[in-house]
């Protein structure tokens, strides 16, 4: 049977040219603190290269934070999640990453070893992997004794506060529920008589063909099977152990939402309400470069 995650309530040099007298502005209110300088970073690649440099010494650092226990607001267990987190470690070590699983820790906990990654040394490394696998509302992620915002998550890698990731992939994968509201697809139907007498069809869900990367989008369930594990994720690394050396990672996670938005629906039979619903992938990329992992020695 699925479940739902459980929640509470941007010349030939390539510069812009720009007309005499002009000059860029912002489109905030107010007023604005001056920023301190950046500090230079190691450049990876040059600065029009297409692709992303994957042949670092390392892939990188991959750590999993899996949370199937909580000690707040009555949430309920997460049966399933340690399928997830297995799967997606075995995964993310065939591709070369260094994989470390956090089991059900508290923000302090899980902040201190985000901050501990983010300090690391990861000039040597391709890029860097964090997956979070809890329960969530909009915005919210929730660790073993109380939540947190999503944002938390990435906030100690920019590059000016970790240089050695700067202009290298960050990647996070969060599967939890964005809120508590249910997709009931539509469907579509290719008619190929006039009196709608044969016709193909097959549902997804109303948020379809829009294009880190969520479970699911903003204000609604993230599912989840309890003997299979989530649909994001199971997904997710059936993608990356059949084509992850080979795709670039958008057409990888483009896959993704395709195979969670037409293969999966619930099976609530008990409880109509949550009967044959579906779910789409969220995926938001600030990407420069393609990145393809590549095959690692």
């Amino acid at each position: 049977m699925s479940q739902p995650e459980e929640q509470l309530t941007n010349n030939g040099n390539g510069e812009e040219q720009r007309p005499n007298g002009s000059n860029d502005e912002g489109d905030a209110l107010g007023s604005h603190g001056a920023s301190d300088r950046p500090r230079i970073a190691q450049m990876p690649v040059h600065r029009n290269a297409l692709y992303y440099k994957m042949d670092h010494k390392r892939r990188g650092v991959a750590i999993i934070f899996n949370h199937e226990y909580f000690d707040i607001h009555n949430l309920k267990p997460r049966t399933g999640t340690n399928v997830d987190s297995n799967n997606l470690a075995r995964v993310l070590k065939s591709l070369g990453f260094s994989v470390t699983v956090f089991e059900n820790l508290t923000y302090r906990t899980l902040s201190a070893h985000v901050q501990e990654v983010a300090e690391m040394d990861h000039s040597d490394d391709d890029c860097l992997l964090i997956a979070v696998l809890t329960h969530g509302e909009l915005g919210i992620l929730y660790a073993k004794d109380t939540h947190y915002k999503a944002e938390n998550l990435w906030y100690h890698f920019t590059a000016d506060k970790c240089p050695t990731l700067a202009g290298k992939p960050k990647l996070f994968f969060i599967q939890a529920c964005q809120g508590d509201k249910l997709d009931g697809g539509i469907t579509l139907s290719n008619i190929t008589e006039t009196d709608g007498s044969s016709s193909t069809q097959y549902r997804i869900p109303v948020h379809a063909d829009f294009l880190i990367a969520f479970s699911t989008v903003p204000g609604y369930y993230s599912w989840r099977n309890t003997t299979r594990g989530s649909w994001f994720m199971q997904a997710l690394c059936d993608e990356l152990r059949s084509f992850g050396t080979e795709r670039d990672i958008l057409t990888l996670l483009t896959l993704v939402s395709q195979r969670v938005a037409l293969d999966f629906e619930s099976n609530t039979p008990d409880l109509l309400p949550m009967h044959q619903q579906k779910q789409v992938p969220c995926i938001t990329s600030m990407l420069t470069r393609i990145l393809v992992f590549g095959k690692k020695n």
